[in-house]
């Protein structure tokens, strides 16, 4: 009842147990189930001792009101859905009790206690909180007692089912076969047969193209098309035939560069980095000759020295000290150097100066962008009354005023916004908007009056469907090209399945794959262990099964999709438990948990059996109608 008390507990078999005698109660149904005549206030009997309608109240409505904080109404399945499994916890209570009882099991206050003090949730500095386990319990809508009741029926159930589980263990001719097959690792050698590699056949003629149009006329079925009629009232496209004022531009560029700051110094040059003296000796002179820094580079090549261009960058991007310090010094235009440096020696010319910042062209283009979006938002605000009064009018799209920033287009498209040629509709506008507007024309009814819509990015648009074009098979003629492109694909597939099976055949048959792969001028690749539970990357989904139903050295083959896979099992490794201990202790103990839940579970049922329970359904029906 108290999930996350459980949780805190950690009683992994206390879940377990009252999880199977809810299942048992709820869904196998209660025996010997008949209206009762002794106290009014009894819901149920168990061996002739009554559970109170009072309890199974109070665990219905708890019940009740979680279900009610998710946010969510049961509706009349889902409270006798409730009540039922309150009626089971109040009838399992009882059933443990009595077992109790007959087996002479007790529970000692201090043993409440000793659980009590353990539950982080009640704890304050590790030391259990008063205050804080009533404040928790009123949360849940628990009373103490309640919640001391719930406690002593855990221990009761670990008391009655730790003796019957705690020796159930698999047995190692049990989980040694089962670790070895989960375990198995399958390798494998595969060659792969694509469909696009098989030689094109020779173009057949009509006859034949237009029987295979025939007998394939599902691939050459054209989708439902509407012709549409749509106008567009949108910021982003108005906004390029705006006119902004220089004075507008300026200042923005202004008020940009103002926020961006003041620029830092910045130098082009053009530097070669030499290891040699002579050879900068040489290199010097050529340059102050007049050698433009084409021919420097090339004889760069020649002196073993490295052409470095740098272009607007700060003193402190350059690399070397001593360089960037004689590159800020400079006089532009003049041969520098030798300059010496940690690794080399450098010469330069500055071909530049300035300073860093915004570029002011690209940024007076950004500004007027801005500016001439502004205008257009406030021209779309100013011009879509007017619009919607027009539409309003009946009036049709291409008779709409020229004068409301409309861009109107016309033409024929299917739900997925391409042509009949298969190219996209030129829907101007972005993809949002051409998405917008395709949902429109194909939920609206041909010939009815376009309806004012918004549109992404303050956008509005009108769509008016003129004719409605119904799926149907392209005729030969248009189509024979599409045709002939999937017969030679049909083709080209027909003969990789046939180098498939003939590779296959080859290796049943007792040639070795690398052979038989060889002769076909195929390639074969090895694959590493596989599990049963794995899933190689490229390879179909039915790979595994096909590779784990094969004997050593069986070949196999798979479509793919675009060709086909031959598949040659070429080794199995069954682990043991030396091989990973981590691994074969973990399914022990999993396999161990399912034979004591089993045993728990047989161990409950019989308590169950063994126990006369009787329900008064009048009684119970009343908690949820």
């Amino acid at each position: 009842m108290l999930v996350w008390v459980r949780k805190l507990m950690a009683s992994w078999a206390a879940r377990a147990i009252f999880a199977l005698l809810i299942v048992m109660f709820v869904f196998w149904g209660i025996s010997n189930v008949f209206t009762l005549t002794g106290s009014p206030s009894a819901v149920a009997t168990v061996n002739g001792q009554a559970v109170d309608i009072s309890v199974v109240q109070a665990g219905y409505q708890r019940a009740l009101s979680q279900y009610q904080q998710q946010g969510q109404q049961p509706d009349a399945a889902t409270r006798q859905q409730l009540a039922l499994q309150a009626l089971s916890t109040a009838i399992r209570r009882e059933i443990l009790r009595q077992a109790a009882r007959q087996y002479h099991i007790g529970v000692p206050d201090a043993a409440v206690r000793t659980l009590l003090d353990s539950i982080p949730v009640f704890q304050t500095n590790g030391v259990f909180d008063k205050a804080k386990f009533e404040q928790v319990l009123q949360q849940n809508g628990l009373s103490p007692d309640e919640f001391i009741g719930e406690m002593k029926d855990e221990l009761i159930v670990r008391q009655l089912i730790t003796p019957v589980i705690e020796g159930a263990a698999a047995p190692p001719a049990l989980l040694d076969p089962i670790f070895a097959l989960l375990g198995q690792q399958r390798s494998a050698a595969i060659v792969n047969i694509p469909a696009q590699a098989e030689p094109a056949p020779p173009p057949p003629g009509d006859a034949v193209l237009e029987r295979y149009w025939r007998n394939h006329q599902s691939q050459f079925t054209s989708p439902e098309y509407r012709k549409v009629q749509v106008v567009i009232l949108s910021p982003a496209l108005l906004a390029p035939q705006e006119k902004v004022a220089p004075d507008a531009v300026e200042a923005g560029v202004a008020q940009a560069t103002a926020q961006a700051g003041p620029g830092a110094p910045v130098r082009s040059a053009e530097v070669l980095a030499v290891q040699d003296l002579a050879d900068a000796s040489q290199l010097k002179a050529a340059w102050k000759k007049g050698a433009s820094w084409a021919q420097m580079q090339a004889l760069a090549q020649k002196y073993h020295a490295t052409p470095v261009p740098l272009d607007k960058v700060r003193q402190n991007e350059i690399p070397a000290p001593s360089l960037a310090q004689a590159i800020f010094s400079a006089a532009p235009g003049q041969v520098v150097g030798p300059v010496a440096g940690e690794s080399a020696m450098y010469l330069f010319k500055v071909t530049g100066t300035g300073e860093s910042g915004p570029d002011r062209q690209l940024l007076a283009a950004q500004v007027t962008r801005q500016l001439q979006l502004q205008q257009a938002e406030a021209d779309v605000a100013k011009n879509v009354d007017a619009l919607q009064d027009a539409l309003a009018g009946q009036t049709p799209l291409d008779q709409l005023p020229g004068n409301l920033g409309l861009v109107a287009v016309e033409g024929t498209l299917d739900a997925q916004g391409r042509t009949p040629a298969g190219t996209p509709a030129p829907v101007p506008g972005g993809d949002k908007l051409k998405a917008a507007i395709v949902q429109a024309a194909f939920s609206a009814a041909k010939g009815q009056a376009p309806q004012l819509q918004s549109g992404p990015d303050g956008s509005y648009f009108a769509v008016a469907v003129k004719d409605v074009i119904p799926p149907g098979v392209i005729p030969f003629a248009q189509a024979r090209g599409q045709v002939l492109a999937a017969w030679t694909a049909a083709q080209q597939q027909r003969a990789a399945q046939a180098a498939a099976a003939n590779l296959m055949q080859a290796v049943n048959t007792g040639t070795p794959l690398d052979k038989a792969a060889a002769a076909a001028g195929l390639s074969v690749t090895q694959l590493p262990g596989i599990t049963s539970g794995a899933q190689p990357p490229g390879l179909p989904a039915q790979f595994v099964p096909v590779l784990f139903s094969l004997k050593p050295g069986q070949a196999s083959m798979l479509e793919t999709g675009g060709g086909y896979t031959v598949l040659v099992l070429t080794g199995i490794h069954e682990p043991s438990a030396k091989d990973n201990p981590d691994a074969y202790a973990q399914l022990q103990q999993t396999l161990n948990k399912s034979l004591q839940d089993d045993l728990a579970g047989s161990f409950l049922a019989g308590l169950q059996a063994q126990d006369k329970v009787t329900v008064n359904q009048k009684l119970l029906s009343q908690l949820y109608r």
